[in-house]
C-alpha cells in the first residue's frame, strides 16, 4: 500500500475515534472532506470518512495531515503521525526534545527543590489511579520507581512513561518553563538551567527570557530568539566630519575598506565566529592599531568615540554608561558603540536629485550581546518629529517605519526622548536603571 493511502486510513481511524457519528458530517465539511452520500456514519464512522478521503488528491491528504496535527494538539496524534510527518509540524524538533531529555537525565534533579511528583503535576495528572485493585496513584508509582527503588532512570521516565518526545509544542513549552520556575530552583542554579536549556533550544529559534520580576526573583518564559541573522563581519562607526569614503575590496567575500581620510571614521573587522562585542575587545583592537601612540588606549578610545557625538543627550548617554559600568580592572562590559552605519549610500541627496535611498543610515548607538542579540538605542530630538517648532506627522511616520524595518531584521530597538535629558542628574539615574534592567533581562553579569 502506498504511504499516502496508509495515511488516509490513519486519518479515517483518528476521526472515528475522536468524534461522535452524529458530528462527523459537520466535521468532514469543515475539513473539506465529502463522504459518499449513500453511507451512514452510524454504521461505520471509519468507512464514512475514508470514502471522502479517497476523493481528495494525494497532495491534499498531506496538507490535511499537517493541519490535523496542529489542531488536535495531543500526544497520541503526534505519535501516530510520526511515520508520515516526523517532526515537520512541531516547533521543537525530536532532536531538541531528545537533547533536553539527555540533559535532564545527566543531572537527575529536574524537580529541584520540589518533590518529583509535585513537580510533574504542573504538566501531568499525578493523582490518577491506573489500577483500582492496586490503588496507587501515578505519582506514587513514579516516586517509587525513580526515587526509592531506583528501577527507572530520568531518561526512561521522560522517554517511555511521560513521552516528552510527543508532547504538543504548547505543553512542551510549559514543561521547559516549569524547569526554571522560582519554586523549583533559584539563583545560580536557575541561571545555569536557563543557560543550558537555551543552548539546546536555540537551534529551533527559541529561548528562555526573563518575562517578569517578582520580589527581585526572575520568572522566565519561552519566546522567539531576538537575534539578527548572519555572521558579524564589519563595524563602521564613530564618524567625525565628512562622510567616510568606503570601497568594496572583495565583493565575493564582502570585504570593505576605508580610503582617503581614514581617520574620520573607525572600521572594525570581527573575528570569525564572533559573538557580541565587549569593551576590552575594542580596547585591544584600538591598542593594536595605534601602537605609535603612548597614551592610555582605553582613555584614547573613549575620547575618540566621544568626539563623534554631536548632541548633548548623546554625550550624557555615552558618559553615563561608561562612568557607571566601567571598572579600572574588569573591562569585559558590553561595548556601547556610537554612530554605527547600518546602511550606507556613497552619494548625497543632491547627487541623487533629492531621491532618498536610505532615510536613516546611522544608528545612534549599538550594543552587541552574546547569543546574536543586537540592540539599537536611538535618542530622539525635535528634528525627529517636528520642523520649526511645528509637529510634522510625516517625520514621525518615517521614524516608526525605520523602527519596524530594524525589528524585522531582528534588532531590539529602544528609543529615548530628548526631554528625558533636560536634567542631567535625573538622566544619569534613568540611564543606569535602564541598563541594570536590560542586563538583568539578558543575564549579563558584571
Amino acid at each position: 500500500m502506498r504511504k499516502v493511502d496508509e495515511l488516509r486510513n490513519v486519518i479515517a481511524n483518528q476521526f472515528a475515534c475522536e468524534y461522535k457519528a452524529y458530528d462527523l458530517g459537520g466535521i468532514c465539511n469543515a475539513y473539506g472532506i465529502e463522504p459518499d452520500a449513500g453511507l451512514n456514519p452510524m454504521n461505520s464512522k471509519r468507512l464514512y470518512v475514508l470514502s471522502g478521503l479517497n476523493k481528495l488528491p494525494d497532495d491534499d491528504i498531506w496538507k490535511l495531515a499537517r493541519r490535523i496535527v496542529k489542531e488536535f494538539e495531543n500526544t497520541e496524534m503526534i505519535k501516530t503521525m510520526e511515520p508520515y510527518l516526523a517532526d515537520t509540524e512541531l516547533v521543537f524538533s525530536f532532536v531538541t526534545r531528545r537533547r533536553i531529555v539527555d540533559f535532564l537525565d545527566s543531572l537527575s534533579d529536574m524537580e529541584g527543590q520540589m518533590k518529583l511528583d509535585d513537580f510533574l503535576s504542573f504538566i501531568w495528572n499525578m493523582s490518577e489511579i491506573p489500577d483500582i485493585f492496586i490503588g496507587t496513584t501515578v505519582g506514587e508509582e513514579i516516586m517509587s520507581a525513580v526515587k526509592y527503588d531506583k528501577t527507572m532512570s530520568y531518561k526512561e521516565l521522560l522517554t517511555n512513561r511521560l513521552e516528552v518526545k510527543y508532547l504538543p509544542d504548547e505543553i512542551f513549552i510549559k514543561f521547559l518553563e516549569c524547569l526554571v520556575k522560582p519554586e523549583v530552583r533559584e539563583g545560580d542554579e536557575q541561571k545555569k538551567y536557563v543557560q543550558d536549556i537555551n543552548g539546546i533550544i536555540k537551534e529551533d529559534g527559541y529561548e528562555l527570557y526573563i518575562s517578569s520580576q517578582k520580589s527581585g526573583v526572575p520568572h522566565y518564559s519561552i519566546g522567539k530568539r531576538r537575534i539578527v541573522e548572519g555572521e558579524l563581519k564589519n563595524l563602521i562607526f564613530a564618524p567625525v566630519g565628512q562622510k567616510p569614503d568606503i570601497i568594496i575590496e572583495n565583493s565575493i567575500s564582502n570585504e570593505l575598506r576605508l580610503i582617503g581620510d581614514t581617520d574620520n571614521c573607525l572600521f572594525y573587522n570581527f573575528e570569525i565566529g564572533a559573538d557580541g562585542l565587549q569593551w576590552n575587545t575594542l580596547i585591544e583592537w584600538w591598542k593594536e592599531n595605534n601602537k605609535e601612540n603612548d597614551d592610555d588606549p582605553e582613555l584614547a578610545l573613549y575620547g575618540r568615540l566621544r568626539a563623534s557625538l554631536d548632541s548633548e543627550p548623546e554625550k550624557i548617554f555615552f558618559r553615563a554608561y561608561y562612568n557607571y559600568y566601567r571598572h579600572p580592572v574588569k573591562k569585559n562590559i558590553p561595548a556601547l558603540v556610537p554612530q554605527v552605519y547600518l546602511h550606507y549610500d556613497p552619494r548625497s541627496k543632491y547627487q541623487r536629485k533629492r531621491q532618498v535611498v536610505y532615510s536613516h543610515q546611522r544608528m545612534d548607538f549599538l550594543m552587541l550581546l552574546p547569543g546574536g542579540i543586537q540592540i539599537v538605542f536611538e535618542l530622539d530630538g525635535q528634528q525627529h518629529y517636528s520642523q520649526n517648532g511645528k509637529a510634522v506627522p510625516a517625520l514621525y511616520a518615517e521614524m516608526v517605519k525605520d523602527d519596524r524595518a530594524l525589528r524585522l531584521k531582528g534588532y531590539e530597538v529602544y528609543r529615548f526622548g530628548g526631554y528625558e535629558f533636560l536634567d542631567e542628574t535625573n538622566a544619569k539615574q534613568m540611564i543606569c536603571e535602564f541598563f541594570d534592567k536590560l542586563f538583568e533581562r539578558y543575564e549579563i553579569n558584571l
